[in-house]
């Protein structure tokens, strides 16, 4: 992923943890717990942030939802997210989403982010995946981000892990999320809330020893689209499961946000990849 991308995503990540919040962000600085680093999730007003800004608590409101972002400026919300038709569902996958452009080339993005049914530890999990399905006319990449919001002694905390699996086109895949928290997956993920500022920028293989078995998940969710080449937008989502529990994706747009609004989260010294 270049540059470009990371810190666009960056602005993002901030933005879909902070949607449809029913509350505003607190002030600055997070609480400090039991010694480790201290930081905290952008709140519901994050567009309302200023650059750089660091150090703010999550709205503790935060809610589930769709987020669409229009980061070409046009006015146009190309990216949505709606139910899909019924020549994707089967028995194992009756209620799945579809990321969609229509067909076009867009530079739009849209993330649906979940709450788990039942709540769970990061210590307590057993299972956490997803399927996906990457349609004909797809040209990102698939699965593509996903997000994970968790709760320790220090507040809450966003990531994001990209990751284009690859000769999974057109065909249900299931993606194990979890494999990924423990650091037997491939991949690195990227902390998007304001933390220590040694820490900015770095990734990290394992969430669960980062944050601790005690963390709460707290949110679990999904994006697709590039935030700086175009791309075709056809990607199907179902299955959510949380230690066995089903949970499903939202439809239901909570946010829509412009390219300037995400621009505004965007550090200037955006973190290299």
């Amino acid at each position: 992923m270049n540059r470009e991308r990371r810190a666009v995503l960056k602005g993002i990540g901030a933005l879909v943890a902070g949607a449809a919040g029913g509350g505003t962000a607190a002030g600055n600085s997070g609480a400090v717990g039991d010694g480790r680093r201290k930081g905290g999730a952008v709140g519901s007003n994050a567009e309302e942030t200023p650059r750089g800004a660091t150090n703010q608590q999550v709205d503790t409101s935060l809610s589930p939802g769709v987020t669409l972002f229009d980061l070409n400026d046009d006015g146009e919300y190309a990216a949505r997210v709606e139910s899909a038709p019924d020549e994707v569902r089967d028995d194992a996958h009756p209620d799945p989403i579809h990321v969609t452009s229509d067909g076009n080339s867009t530079v739009d993005y849209a993330a649906s982010i979940a709450a788990p049914d039942a709540e769970t530890t990061l210590g307590g999990l057993t299972d956490l995946t997803y399927d996906y399905y990457a349609g004909p006319d797809d040209t990102g990449i698939a699965p593509d981000q996903t997000f994970v919001v968790v709760e320790n002694d220090d507040g809450r905390h966003g990531m994001y892990l990209t990751v284009g699996a690859g000769g999974s086109a057109e065909r249900w895949t299931t993606f194990d999320v979890l494999s990924r928290m423990t650091g037997s997956g491939s991949g690195q993920w990227f902390e998007y809330t304001a933390i220590e500022e040694d820490y900015d920028g770095e990734t990290f293989g394992n969430v669960v020893e980062r944050f601790g078995d005690d963390a709460l998940l707290v949110r679990v969710g999904v994006g697709h689209g590039d935030a700086v080449n175009p791309v075709v937008l056809d990607l199907f989502y179902d299955n959510l499961v949380v230690n066995g529990s089903a949970n499903r994706f939202p439809t239901s747009v909570a946010k829509r946000v412009s390219n300037a609004q995400a621009s505004s989260l965007v550090s200037s010294n955006a973190p290299p990849f």
